[in-house]
């Protein structure tokens, strides 16, 4: 049994597919059938349902997964082991971050530890908060940053930093005025309110904090949703509605007089953004590396 095996399996199992499973570990797709063919002879079991549509397990095949992947990572690991004896700064970082964190926080963090470590690579994938924490919960990234905690019984949150949200318009209308001071009846139920997605934590903050405040979500007037912070940006100083997002990541366009922030009675609460990791892996000493630099 080699690691290439195993690996080859995984993928086909995790892409559902043998040409999509060559791509990705780039290798030709008669060389991924070739490596299961022979780890099933081996085994002397069927690992793969094999169609013209569709691949999936067997009950073997799902069985022995699991199997699979214990031991790709018992060899991360024992890798990792020997790296740290000969504090070898070298290898790749997987991260995954909510969309505040990856476009206002950590590039200026990743500039520095490169700075530190060149021989470093990370990797990083932009999602919400649900999905980032989904991603660690599965191993598939090695750190992960949530705008809110997610419940997952695999993952630990631990407070980051936090930053302020706020509610903003578009600077254009004549309806809405910095100066004026507005009761969250006026700004959610009398004109368009542009929501982020379902799983954005910014989206769980402010919705909480609305219940909190007896406000009836069901009469919001919410027009769209958007999938990332700089969209509701945009989209507000277009004159589309009002919303709620993060000072940091507002801060430009108010600089230059694109939005304005809208005064309200109750305020919102400070976010907390949290690293998220899985309690489950063994995490390397690369990982180590970087939680002791953001601290």
């Amino acid at each position: 049994m080699e690691f290439r095996q195993l690996e080859a399996y995984i993928k086909v199992v995790e892409l559902g597919s043998f040409s999509k499973a060559a791509k990705e570990l780039h290798v030709s797709q008669p060389s991924v059938s070739t490596y299961i063919s022979t780890l099933e002879r081996e085994l002397d079991i069927t690992l793969l349902n094999r169609s013209t549509k569709t691949v999936s397990t067997t009950l073997a095949g799902q069985r022995f997964l699991a199997r699979a992947k214990e031991l790709i990572a018992l060899r991360s690991e024992s890798v990792d082991a020997m790296k740290d004896l000969s504090e070898d700064h070298s290898g790749e970082i997987r991260i995954t971050a909510s969309s505040v964190p990856a476009s206002y926080l950590l590039p200026k963090i990743l500039a520095e530890f490169h700075a530190l470590y060149p021989k470093v690579t990370l990797t990083i994938d932009q999602k919400d908060s649900a999905a980032a924490t989904q991603a660690v919960a599965e191993n598939k990234v090695d750190i992960g940053f949530s705008g809110s905690i997610i419940e997952n019984p695999t993952c630990s949150f631990n407070v980051f930093t936090d930053e302020e949200l706020i509610f903003i318009g578009s600077a254009a209308t004549n309806t809405l005025f910095s100066t004026r001071v507005y009761t969250l009846e006026n700004l959610l139920y009398e004109g368009n309110f542009i929501s982020r997605e379902v799983g954005s934590g910014t989206r769980i903050q402010y919705e909480k904090f609305f219940t909190d405040n007896n406000v009836d979500l069901k009469k919001i007037q919410s027009c769209v949703n958007m999938g990332n912070t700089q969209s509701v940006i945009n989209s507000v100083a277009s004159g589309l509605g009002v919303s709620i997002v993060s000072e940091l990541a507002a801060r430009d366009a108010l600089a230059q007089g694109q939005i304005v922030r809208l005064r309200c009675e109750e305020r919102i609460p400070h976010r907390k953004i949290y690293t998220v990791l899985n309690t489950r892996v063994k995490h390397s000493h690369l990982v180590k590396l970087f939680l002791d630099h953001i601290g």
